[in-house]
């Protein structure tokens, strides 16, 4: 196949330089950015091995020197044309693969190719030859054919941007010393790194007012905020559960300043942040709670009443503002259930559509080839009443609407069985075959290293797949930002998604591939904890993990203020006891879980 002979070669030199280096021809297209994660992760998996790239019409120079070729599923036929004049004798590529998807293959003793469906499924394929690689060696690769179970495998991320623009878990500890850290570039590298490998293909960021910390309206302008702020006086006590009072003396009597940056800035932070997520097959999406305006200040005349024609405009205004800022922004998404007071179901919803939903309608008025995904939370109206208000958005071509219900209430470490949903998929599909990504509230687990394959495998195919979009995996009560409980820290501290890789890695790849066995995972272990038997280690991990969800099932409190099994404990009137510690007698008397 003759295609574009590349302009320069990457050389990776791991382990060992010298002669006794195993080299390995990469054939690619040095162009596809994709190219790059992969070759960083072959050289994470294996020792002594240098790796060349090359372009593509490199194959018949290939002969018996060993080869790995990463190819799309469109160059398939020509490639294997081009195999198979080197040598090689190419085995079909699976026929059905779908976004996102691969085929590995041998070709030969020193030929090894992955074809991936789209530059995403050459990502993972790369990735799954390079984890192969570091198992079982170069003899050991197996043939392979994977697509993706749930479509859209994300995280749910509650994110600290500043004290004037909250987050629902401000008030906690975890969000005031992860403020920082959400304007380092390096964190997000790594938190993104991670993602990719667990096969997480979005982050949802979720914030109560992010407007003011992320862009410069041109109608509002004096609203962008300068530096990022946090508050020195926030009490260890029970904040609103509702959102309100953020902005309290008690909390914004005393700030730092943490980080000096201009909104431009700021934009230029964010914009970097979606171009890296955007080579390793991870999209960004802003989702909000309504309505807060917070750091505002009463400017303009904007306030939380629905009733505000300056505050629908001020809101349409900063969604396409939004979207114009970050060209790398995926898609947008929306609660209305939680600071609308005195408002009816349809009248909340008449507010969202005429900011939310306009200004998306605005985007893609004024940039007819862009894809904008649009997230509703399904939360006190229903999908029914919600899919006529938003018809508009719903028919437009360029826009994905879908919806947002959380599956498991706060506790996915709860039941395999969950029973919350039936009443809401028959309402989605009333609503004309509308899909849904699921919320899978981790408010459980934040210290201990869970993991218990068995469990999220049940878990994940439980959910009824037809109307699944896929699912975001994350919390309310706490910031996966760098972890701040060490009492012997590394320097800089290490990433929660780091520290708790395991259970990170099962709710992405399970979602990803449900048939990733334990054999697998047992082997990932076992390179990872070489003192232990791999098979051991995960035996022990899945019954110790299964403590949580035994004793969360079994003592049910349904929402994250009502249980939190790590300290036996709740909002004291939860508890019925005055330190909000779950004795016996709470125990005795709270119901067990439905399913």
């Amino acid at each position: 196949m003759k295609t574009r002979r590349a302009l320069f070669s990457i050389f990776f030199a791991l382990g060992s330089t010298g002669a006794s280096a195993e080299t390995v021809h990469v054939l690619a297209d040095p162009e596809l950015p994709q190219v790059g994660p992969v070759l960083a992760e072959l050289r994470a998996a294996t020792d002594d091995t240098a790796y060349v790239l090359e372009g593509l019409d490199s194959l018949g120079d290939l002969r018996d020197e060993p080869a790995i070729v990463l190819s799309l599923l469109e160059n398939k036929d020509a490639i294997r044309r081009d195999l198979k004049a080197s040598g090689c004798v190419p085995p079909p590529t699976s026929p059905d693969l779908r976004p996102e998807g691969f085929s590995l293959r041998r070709c030969s003793p020193s030929t090894l190719w992955v074809v991936g469906s789209d530059p995403a499924g050459l990502l993972y394929g790369g990735f799954e030859l390079a984890e192969q690689l570091a198992i079982s060696g170069w003899d050991g690769v197996r043939d392979t054919d994977q697509n993706p179970y749930m479509a859209m495998r994300g995280t749910k991320f509650n994110l600290p941007l500043d004290v004037r623009t909250p987050t629902y878990s401000d008030p906690g500890e975890s969000a005031q010393v992860n403020m920082p850290v959400m304007w380092d570039f390096d964190f997000w590298k790594e938190y993104i790194d991670h993602l990719a490998r667990h096969r997480y293909n979005f982050v949802s960021l979720w914030n109560l007012h992010p407007f003011p910390s992320l862009v410069k309206v041109p109608e509002y302008p004096d609203i962008a905020l300068e530096d990022v702020k946090r508050s020195t006086s926030i009490q260890r006590r029970r904040y609103e559960l509702s959102g309100r009072g953020f902005d309290s003396p008690e909390i914004m009597g005393e700030l730092e300043t943490v980080k000096v940056m201009r909104i431009d800035e700021k934009i230029d932070h964010w914009r970097q942040v979606m171009e890296y997520g955007k080579a390793r097959n991870v999209r960004f999406y802003v989702v909000t709670w309504n309505i807060y305006p917070y750091g505002i200040d009463g400017t303009h005349g904007i306030t939380a009443d629905f009733r505000n024609e300056t505050t629908i405009d001020y809101y349409r205004a900063s969604v396409r503002a939004l979207f114009e800022t970050y060209p790398g922004l995926a898609g947008i998404g929306l609660t209305t259930g939680e600071n609308i007071p005195g408002a009816t179901f349809q009248e909340k919803e008449d507010w969202a559509f005429r900011t939310y939903g306009q200004g998306v309608l605005d985007v893609v008025r004024a940039q007819p080839n862009r894809k904008i995904t649009f997230i509703h939370r399904q939360h006190e109206a229903k999908a029914t009443a919600i899919s006529k208000t938003f018809g508009p958005l719903i028919a437009h071509e360029n826009v994905d609407f879908i919806f947002s219900f959380k599956y498991a209430k706060a506790h996915s470490y709860s039941s395999t069985t969950q029973t919350y949903h039936p009443e809401f998929v028959e309402d989605i599909t009333a609503a004309g075959g509308l899909k849904t990504i699921w919320t899978l509230r981790n408010d459980d687990n934040y210290l201990f290293r869970w993991g218990a394959p068995d469990f999220v495998r049940e878990f994940m195919t439980n959910i009824p797949h037809d109307v699944s979009q896929g699912y975001y995996f994350g919390s309310d009560g706490y910031i996966w930002g760098r972890e701040f409980t060490s009492r012997t820290p590394k320097t800089p501290r290490e990433l929660e998604v780091a520290k708790h890789w395991y259970s990170w890695l099962l709710w992405g790849r399970l979602g990803y591939d449900p048939g990733l066995g334990n054999e697998r995972l047992a082997a990932i272990l076992d390179r990872r904890y070489p003192g232990v038997p791999g098979e051991v280690l995960l035996g022990a991990l899945q019954d110790a993990s299964m403590v949580y969800p035994l004793t969360t099932g079994f003592h049910w409190g349904s929402l994250d203020f009502m249980w939190y099994v790590e300290c036996s404990c709740s909002r004291d009137n939860e508890a019925g006891t005055a330190s909000g510690y779950h004795d016996l007698l709470s125990f005795i008397s709270h119901p067990s879980h439905p399913g």
